[in-house]
């Protein structure tokens, strides 16, 4: 058996002892993880956590060596003159503001941390007496910013300076006044996300992009002491603190950056991170966006850096690096307009006469034989997820996570996307990873909302059939088929579904690229601008229907903007937005029969799915 890996009861376990020393910095005696049944698979992920968990321990070793480097230069600092330690710094220096707001919004952290840990507050009396303080300040800095008068925050602005190290010079007088209007965006943004706190949200700050806090003064004499036995870090060591890091993000969006980091890695060669430059940076882009194979567009180029600038932040602030080069690069590598245009991925909304030729097709014909597997055992998803997504804008796997729980009954059936909070810890780990259903997730806070079931799936039967579902089990899914196969190395739900439509309007329906799920979502977005030509409605009850944050730049025009308020309560009132959502119509569309009807006899569900 290769070292630190386990045959078990339930499958092949990777367990590494973590050296003593580290233990306090990793947290645990161990890394573990579950490498399911198959050896072949168990074998190739055993090799990968050998060499990650490896760069880890040394990397751990690497990180500590540097903490005690800061400690000495704190100690060296204190030991100076009081009067003279303290470095000037120009109120007017370029991206002073940015650092001085990184800085003061990292310090929410802590609050978020006493409050997880129960710590936050000693009496009863203090969280209103912050909501007391809250109001005052937001209010001090409005006038602020109208007035132009910062002199009530000058003094702040001064000591998140002094805290580092720094005394701040006003060479002109006006520089100061600058500064502090400058950063009174962050003021009031800390402020609003500690009020959002208190009324019982998960707020964290937007810091500003490709900002870092204010180095302290003390770091800036500090240098990587390296013994002739160590080996300059290169880009691959970032690899495993960037998979860390992902770790608690979308799972797309963790094989979408790591692919990027990764990609950019072999590019370089895996050259040291000292002495990867801008230029490095720059050729990477070019080098995409003429490949012969798949080339990027301009503006996936824009995301990309700003996933490698994620990554390089990460190494200088672990001490792996003493630059970012990717905030070092002046302008990116260009195409043209009409190029640029062609790599774009289109996504397309369906037209009335699209619409009727999906419901008239064997997609919508029960007795159709041309369907194998999933999609022709859960006729129920093939009729019930198109008029869904369509009625009510929902991303594919809204309604493919859909529980019978998640559909309110009443006078004014209610629809809830949402997602469950996992409280089984005692459950056994390998068991957990080897066998466990993935947990239902949504694109962004907006996305989780109860609004009223469109009266036109009401009328096609969407409750009858709710109902019939609430029989399958204890608290089961409505579309059975979106259950991911067990055992799959990256389950996901409904992917049979999503899959099997795409192919089919683009290929057999001939609508070719453009057209699949997410086109039903640009139908009733087109049709949500549409409406307000005729009457608008109440600001933000638009994107609280669809699910989104804010209208984009080109819907302003149609759509009332919402201010602070969006971030308060749970939204509108689902019953409320009822008359407006009846207006949801598409003149000239052909529904399918209502669903008992058109089921004419048949199972909803192929039994073999519901057992």
């Amino acid at each position: 058996m290769l070292p630190n890996l386990l045959k078990t009861p339930h499958g092949y376990t990777y367990r590494k002892s973590i050296p003593q020393d580290l233990q306090d910095f990793f947290g645990k005696t161990v890394f573990k993880e579950a490498l399911g049944r198959d050896f072949k698979q168990a074998k190739a992920r055993w090799a990968e956590l050998e060499a990650e968990k490896s760069r880890a321990i040394r990397d751990a070793r690497q990180l500590l060596a540097q903490k005690h480097s800061i400690e000495d230069a704190i100690e060296a600092y204190l030991k100076k003159d009081p009067d003279s330690r303290l470095k000037a710094l120009p109120a007017a220096r370029e991206g002073l503001a940015e650092q001085l707001s990184v800085l003061y919004l990292a310090g929410l952290s802590a609050d978020y941390s006493a409050r997880k840990s129960g710590e936050r507050w000693l009496n009863e009396r203090e969280p209103e007496a912050l909501t007391k303080d809250l109001d005052a300040v937001l209010d001090s800095i409005t006038k602020a910013v109208v007035t132009g008068d910062v002199s009530m925050f000058l003094e702040t602005v001064e000591q998140l300076a002094l805290w580092r190290g720094y005394r701040l010079i006003d060479k002109t007088g006006d520089e100061l006044q600058a500064l502090t209007y400058e950063f009174l965006r962050a003021a009031q943004e800390g402020c609003q996300v500690l009020v959002a706190r208190q009324c019982g949200k998960f707020a964290e700050p937007v810091l500003p992009e490709a900002a870092q806090p204010l180095p302290a003064a003390w770091e800036l004499d500090i240098q990587p002491k390296r013994s002739q036995q160590q080996v300059e870090p290169k880009l691959s060591d970032v690899t495993p603190l960037y998979i860390e890091r992902l770790s608690i993000a979308h799972e797309k969006t963790q094989s979408t950056s790591l692919s990027w980091w990764r990609r950019f890695t072999d590019f370089c060669h895996d050259k040291p991170l000292a002495k990867v430059t801008a230029t490095d940076v720059y050729d990477f882009f070019e080098s995409r966006l003429h490949a012969e194979e798949s080339p990027w567009s301009m503006g996936y180029c824009s995301t990309v850096a700003r996933g490698l600038s994620e990554a390089f932040g990460l190494a200088k602030t672990k001490g792996l690096c003493l630059h970012n080069p990717v905030n070092d690069l002046d302008a990116m590598p260009k195409i043209s307009a009409a190029e640029e245009k062609k790599r774009k991925k289109p996504r397309f909304r369906y037209s009335v006469a699209q619409l009727n030729i999906i419901f008239g097709s064997d997609w919508y014909d029960p007795a159709a034989r041309n369907w194998r597997g999933r999609m022709k055992w859960d006729l129920a998803a093939r009729y019930w997820v198109p008029l869904l997504c369509l009625y009510h804008g929902l991303r594919v796997r809204e309604p493919l996570q859909l529980r019978v729980q998640d559909i309110e009954f009443g006078s004014c059936p209610l629809l809830h996307i949402q997602v469950e909070e996992d409280d089984d810890e005692d459950e056994d780990e390998d068991d957990a990873n080897i066998a466990a259903v993935p947990t239902r997730s949504l694109k962004n806070p907006a996305t989780k909302r109860a609004v009223p079931v469109h009266p036109v799936l009401l009328q096609l039967g969407f409750m009858d059939f709710v109902s019939a579902a609430a029989k399958w089990g204890s608290n089961p899914l409505l579309f059975l088929s979106a259950l991911p196969e067990p055992g799959g190395k990256k389950p996901m739900w409904g992917r049979a579904y999503e899959q099997s439509f795409v192919r089919y309007v683009r290929d057999a329906l001939g609508f070719g690229n453009g057209y699949g799920n997410h086109s039903f979502r640009h139908t009733l977005e087109f049709y949500l601008r549409d409406i307000q030509l005729d009457e608008i409605w109440p600001a933000g009850a638009s994107q609280f229907y669809s699910g989104r944050t804010l209208p984009s730049d080109a819907d302003k025009k149609f759509f009332r903007e919402q201010g602070s308020e969006r971030l308060y309560g749970q939204g509108f009132d689902p019953r409320r937005i009822l008359p407006y959502v009846k207006k949801i119509q598409y003149d000239g569309i052909k529904l399918p029969q209502p669903f008992i009807q058109w089921l004419d006899g048949r199972p909803a569900v192929d039994g073999h799915l519901v057992s």
